[in-house]
C-alpha cells in the first residue's frame, strides 16, 4: 500500500465513531439471513474447565493476508488517527477481529460469515474500479465506498446482509479499539486509581444529606 493509501481521509476521530455507530444502531432490529460463506472451522474452543491464570487462545486465526489488509482499511474509516490518539490499525485491533471471527462458537461464527460477505462486497467495488481488491484503491475511493455503504445503510436501502455487516464491523472495531490502554484514555477513562488519602466527601453533599 502506498503512503498515501495510508494515510486516513478523515481526522476527526471521535465524531467519525459516534456517526458509524449511530448507523450501526440502525440495524440491530434487522433479521439477516446468514449465508454460507466461509469453511466450516473445525477448532475447539476453550472448553468447560478454563484456566483463567494462563490464558490461551486454542483455535487458528484463519483470516487471509488480502482479508486483513481490507479490514485495516475499514477498520481506520471507522477510527482514524487524530492529533490525540492512535487509529485502529496502527493499535492492531485486525488482530483481535480475527482471532474473534475464528472462534469455534456461534455468535463469532455468524459474524465470520458477516464479515466474509461485507470483505467481498468492497471487493467487487473495487473490481469496478479494475482494481482486484479493497485495499489496493487510494484512500479517497476507499472512503467513498466505504461511506456508500453507510449511507445505504442508514437509509434503509442496503440489504439485511450489508446492513448486520456494517453493525458488526463497527461494534467490534469501537469494542477492540476502546478496551485498549489508548483507547480508555482517549475517551478519559481512568478506571480505580489509588489514592493516598481520602478526606471524606464534600461538604455541600454533606448538608445536602443533613449530615
Amino acid at each position: 500500500m502506498s503512503e498515501d493509501q495510508k494515510k486516513p481521509v478523515m481526522t476527526a476521530n471521535r465524531r467519525r465513531v459516534l456517526q458509524l455507530m449511530a448507523i450501526a444502531g440502525t440495524t440491530a432490529a434487522v433479521a439477516g439471513n446468514f449465508v454460507d460463506a466461509s469453511a466450516q472451522i473445525k477448532s475447539q474452543g476453550y472448553g468447560q474447565d478454563v484456566d483463567v491464570n494462563n490464558p490461551v487462545v486454542t483455535w487458528d486465526k484463519t483470516l487471509n493476508g488480502t482479508q486483513l489488509k481490507n479490514l485495516d482499511v475499514v477498520g481506520d474509516l471507522i477510527i482514524p488517527a487524530d492529533d490525540k490518539s492512535p487509529s485502529a490499525s496502527q493499535l492492531n485491533i485486525t488482530d483481535f477481529i480475527n482471532e474473534w471471527v475464528s472462534a469455534p462458537y456461534p455468535t463469532q461464527e455468524d459474524d465470520r460469515k458477516m464479515v466474509l460477505i461485507g470483505l467481498d462486497w468492497l471487493n467487487g467495488q473495487a473490481n469496478v474500479e479494475d482494481v482486484r481488491y479493497f485495499h489496493e484503491l487510494p484512500a479517497d475511493k476507499q472512503a467513498a465506498i466505504f461511506d456508500k455503504l453507510a449511507s445505504a445503510v442508514e437509509a434503509g436501502t442496503a440489504s439485511a446482509d450489508h446492513s448486520l455487516f456494517m453493525e458488526r464491523i463497527v461494534y467490534l472495531y469501537v469494542g477492540g479499539y476502546y478496551t485498549t490502554d489508548e483507547g480508555m484514555e482517549d475517551i478519559g477513562y481512568v478506571g480505580n486509581v489509588p489514592i493516598e488519602s481520602f478526606d471524606g466527601p464534600p461538604q455541600e453533599v454533606l448538608d445536602k444529606l443533613g449530615l
